[in-house]
């Protein structure tokens, strides 16, 4: 009777600190999350890329924190048109996608930006690179909708490859304009995990759209 007191008061404590580090964390990743959608510079997005860094490499069982490493390499890679410094930045999203896709796999929007590296691997050296990644790009992205057939990213992404690939290689803006009304319609209805999961992309989708309907 007594070792079992002494069991359930321990597994309590140990819930009980397991419970205050995953509150500890949510409030660091809120933290750092704050204001990420009014990053205008490479500077500004790198910043934010190594304050998620030093999260990720204390919180090594947690996957939200590499991704977010990513997500703001690719920002960079957006941004920062300095080529010697673009396949440091591709390396570096593959590198955190890969810790993130380890620690919680088949997730829908891991795949998504997965999908997003292997574009940004084309635009690198589309020569080089193009045949390689074209078809990874496009299976990550099918992946990620099968996997979560509401995220709006997903749709997203899609569509603005779809838009700018031409329509010998299946693509056409019409095609992509409607993927991203798609994404649309997903993005009012799309509630997000937690506070700190994914609930990027509404911005960006509505701006390609309204492009894509100029024509």
């Amino acid at each position: 009777m007594k070792k079992a007191l002494v069991l359930c008061l321990l597994i309590g404590f140990f819930a009980g600190l397991q419970a205050q580090s995953n509150e500890k964390f949510v409030k660091v990743m809120e933290k750092t999350l704050a204001g990420m959608d009014t990053l205008k510079t490479a500077e500004q997005w790198l910043a934010k890329s190594n304050a998620f860094e030093r999260i990720a490499q204390k919180e090594t069982g947690e996957w939200l924190p590499a991704y977010y490493v990513a997500v703001c390499q690719a920002s960079i890679f957006n941004l920062d048109q300095d080529a010697s410094k673009q396949e440091a930045i591709c390396e570096k999203a593959d590198k955190n996608l890969a810790i993130a896709d380890s620690l919680n796999p088949n997730n829908s929007e891991i795949y998504v930006l997965r999908s997003i590296a292997a574009s940004m691997h084309i635009r690198l050296n589309p020569m080089l690179n193009g045949q390689k990644f074209g078809p990874l790009a496009g299976m990550l992205i099918e992946k990620a909708i099968l996997l979560d057939p509401e995220n709006p990213r997903a749709y997203m992404q899609k569509g603005i490859t779809t838009y700018f690939t031409p329509p010998q290689w299946g693509g056409s803006p019409e095609k992509g304009k409607e993927l991203m009304e798609t994404a649309a319609a997903k993005f009012e209805t799309f509630k997000p995990a937690s506070s700190i999961h994914p609930d990027w992309g509404k911005e960006v989708n509505a701006r390609m759209l309204e492009m894509a309907k100029k024509g």
